[in-house]
């Protein structure tokens, strides 16, 4: 429960530090709601009043002039839709430039000429077909570079042949190319970039991840929203792994990982069509604290084999496993001491294990809004059911959808259980609450 927390807890923080980071560039930074004309010296003169931070929410400018001596750090224009023209001075201020719905199609030569820009984003432009990579390159102290919801087809890496193998390796920890229609991802290009961190590649339209990559500092890696039916990083070389998010891909096999990946915390394969659990590829996480299972293919908590064979996974404390085919809920040959929380919202389940609060003595919720399941286990456990332990219903809208002939066991917050105590006829037109 305490890990489930830690994922509640974590986005809570970084808002909240996010909001302080806000306020606090709210003090040194100014915000238009629209610009018009060419944005230069005499425009930053005029407009930022020695700010260091400028947000544009509109802008119909033509023309982007950033001169050697503007004091900005931060550019961020939400709109400009007609912005095509840029003349980019040497410049050691301006560290993050943001352009949104932007006619870009590439990247400018001149952002060379920014040499402290360490947050470089374009998003919803015009890019499309192929993107080099090793255009970042020349950008030594870039640190996250985006372009979200674009049209690219294609991630190559081509260095120039100028380009020196010599030269300092690049220092790029985000890549974030979502939203684009790309169908063919080779890890490979991500070997000049070697401090890497997150790779993030929801919203496209992957078939293929190919490749291996030896990336010791790679954390995350989201793919969520693909068309992928498998997910083999075997090749990979990256100790550093803790988060993989695959949910909503079409994975009809169970994902790979090299002997190096054994640090996984959170794995996510929701609503994939995986069939199985491969045991030999769960048995390496030790350290795994949330697996999400949810809209799949399961029809039991067996192994690829079909035995009961033991999979112990001692940091697992959130397991969800709703919306799939399973009947029984036994978790035999699951020896999971410190799970939290199970989650196993499944319309076919019907019977579950008469044990299970004894062998799984940390669990402390247990989400099963499942009809089926037999009354005598509702029944046994229904001081857990009433005091919120169990989360258990058959209606959503609460009494009023049960049946004649049965009675409410009432959770609060959370419905009711059915069970099949006859009543008086006058007492089946009294709702139960």
């Amino acid at each position: 429960m305490e890990s489930v927390w830690k994922l509640l807890i974590f986005p809570i923080l970084l808002v909240s530090r996010l909001n302080c980071m806000f306020q606090e560039k709210l003090n040194v930074s100014k915000v238009l709601l629209s610009a018009s004309g060419d944005m230069d010296q005499t425009f930053f003169a005029q407009v930022t009043d020695n700010k260091s931070y400028l947000h544009v929410w509109h802008s119909d400018t033509r023309r982007l002039v950033v001169t050697s001596d503007n004091p900005l750090q931060t550019l961020s224009i939400m709109e400009a839709t007609r912005l095509d023209q840029f003349v980019l001075h040497p410049n050691m201020h301006l560290e993050e430039l943001l352009l949104r719905y932007c006619p870009l199609d590439g990247l400018v030569k001149s952002l060379q000429n920014l040499q402290a820009l360490r947050v470089l984003k374009h998003e919803i432009c015009r890019f499309n077909g192929s993107f080099n990579l090793a255009e970042l390159l020349a950008l030594r102290n870039l640190t996250t570079f985006s372009l979200a919801d674009n049209r690219l087809t294609e991630v190559i890496l081509q260095p120039d042949e100028a380009f020196e193998e010599t030269e300092p390796a690049s220092v790029l920890e985000l890549l974030d190319l979502s939203g684009n229609v790309i169908e063919y991802f080779n890890l490979n290009v991500l070997r000049a970039f070697p401090v890497l961190k997150y790779l993030i590649l929801p919203r496209n339209k992957l078939v293929t991840l190919a490749g291996s990559i030896f990336l010791r500092t790679l954390k995350m890696i989201d793919i969520k929203q693909n068309l992928l039916t498998e997910l083999d990083l075997s090749g990979c070389n990256c100790s550093s792994l803790v988060c993989v998010y695959a949910s909503n891909n079409n994975l009809n096999t169970f994902p790979l990982f090299g002997e190096s990946i054994a640090d996984l915390q959170v794995l996510d394969l929701n609503d994939n069509q995986l069939a199985t659990f491969n045991v030999t590829e769960l048995k390496k996480q030790q350290h795994l604290t949330t697996l999400m299972m949810a809209k799949n293919l399961l029809k039991s908590f067996n192994v690829d084999n079909g035995n009961a064979s033991l999979v112990e996974l001692p940091s697992l404390t959130m397991l969800e496993l709703s919306n799939n085919q399973i009947e029984s809920l036994d978790l035999r040959g699951w020896q999971l001491p410190s799970l939290a929380t199970l989650r196993v919202i499944n319309k076919s389940l019907v019977s579950i294990s008469y044990d299970l609060l004894e062998r799984f003595p940390k669990l402390t919720r247990l989400s099963c809004f499942c009809p089926n399941v037999d009354c005598e286990w509702k029944q046994r456990y229904v001081q857990h059911i009433r005091s919120g332990r169990l989360e258990m219903s058959v209606a959503w809208q609460g009494s009023m959808q049960i049946e004649k002939g049965y009675r409410c066991i009432t959770v609060p917050y959370v419905g009711c259980v059915k069970c099949p105590f006859r009543r008086k006829e006058s007492e089946l037109k009294t709702t139960v609450s």
